[in-house]
């Protein structure tokens, strides 16, 4: 078990940010300093139910923007605004899990973000567009697949510099050209891998916006080249993903911890663990097992989700706490300090249920022939 030490300069400065002296974050430190994954770890059934609940509260507490989700809870601010890209994200994650625990008003939520969705105007959003499809393939919305198109042709236009940028545009682009059959898209999704592919460094890591790399932000980058190989028939990206992939597997602890960022050369450049990242980890290695890759991606993402599960404190009274996932751990480390993000419990909850049943999520596209 890692002990996790605090300076005193460190504890100064975040006191004053975050109001640590309050008992909820005080508690939380305590806690923390005793030791992190401690929590008892459960099935994934009960895992998952506990995180889709937490998920309800956060669209409960997005009353400005109705249908849409929270993107976290602070200390500091409590439940954060309503953001569009989250919920967009979620619906494909909502669905599943409504079938799977047999929780139909799930399926009702997802509908009400995907409303939202088309109630406001079409941008270059990759969640936007990513919950589109999803009403598309999952919810068979008639008017989704043509907005999620407009959403496309917006994305054409924007502009994208970091790896990550490169490989989420072609990640959406491809999807939408595999379902509309535009070759517009193809081409372009081809264009934004071919910049992110020439970004990779010989030790096969990704530089972000920011120097380090997080985990999340690398996390983000292998599955979308993992996904854009499969739907553009380009192997370097496979190779590119599954080295980024092995790297990543190669630096994983026993138990299921792993740094929050990376240097060139995979070098760890962080005292803590990203729950969001390591939670997106699980679902990329669990993706690669059911392409039929090598089954040690299977114990990678089994160790991920137990040392996650463990740090998911499922008791308690307090329910903006309650089920929830801090975005790092320890929770005072990192630029996300002190904070529960929506994107985090999504990243879970995928994982747990692509282990589950062996679906995929996102969905696959069904491919049409090119018009």
């Amino acid at each position: 078990m890692k002990r996790a030490a605090m300076t005193t300069t460190t504890w100064f400065n975040l006191s004053r940010r975050h109001k640590v002296w309050r008992p909820r974050p005080l508690r939380w430190v305590l806690q923390d300093m005793a030791g992190v994954a401690r929590q008892p770890e459960q099935a994934h059934r009960t895992h998952l139910r506990a995180t889709l609940e937490w998920l309800c509260r956060a669209q409960d507490a997005s009353r400005s923007i109705p249908g849409s989700v929270a993107a976290g809870w602070t200390f500091a601010s409590g439940w954060l605004p309503g953001n569009m890209d989250v919920a967009g994200r979620l619906i494909e994650t909502c669905l599943p899990a409504a079938d799977y625990l047999a929780w139909p008003e799930l399926r009702s939520r997802a509908r009400g973000m995907l409303d939202t969705l088309l109630a406001q105007p079409d941008t270059p959003s990759v969640g936007r567009i990513q919950g589109l499809i999803a009403g598309h393939l999952q919810l068979d919305h008639p008017e989704s697949l043509a907005r999620a198109v407009r959403s496309g042709q917006a994305l054409l236009e924007a502009p994208a510099h970091a790896a990550d940028q490169h490989v989420h545009a072609a990640h959406m682009l491809a999807r939408l050209g595999s379902l509309s059959g535009s070759e517009a898209f193809q081409d372009a999704a081809r264009r934004h891998l071919d910049a992110a592919l020439g970004l990779q460094t010989p030790s096969g890591w990704f530089p972000g916006a920011r120097v380090p790399t997080s985990t999340s932000t690398l996390a983000g980058i292998i599955r979308g080249l993992i996904e854009s190989a499969h739907l553009l028939d380009e192997p370097r990206a496979l190779q590119a993903g599954r080295r980024a992939a092995q790297a990543m597997y190669d630096l994983l602890h026993g138990d299921g911890w792993l740094a929050g960022a990376y240097d060139d050369g995979w070098t760890p450049a962080a005292a803590h663990a990203c729950m969001p990242g390591l939670a997106q980890l699980a679902g990329v290695w669990l993706r690669l097992a059911q392409r039929g890759e090598d089954a040690h991606w299977h114990d990678a993402a089994w160790r991920a989700l137990a040392w996650i599960k463990r740090n998911q404190r499922t008791m308690g009274d307090d329910l903006a706490l309650r089920d929830a996932l801090p975005s790092a751990v320890p929770i005072w480390r990192g630029p996300a300090a002190f904070r529960f993000d929506a994107m985090s419990a999504k990243y879970f909850s995928d994982a747990l249920m692509m282990d589950m049943v062996g679906i995929a999520i996102p969905p696959i596209a069904q491919k049409v022939e090119s018009a």
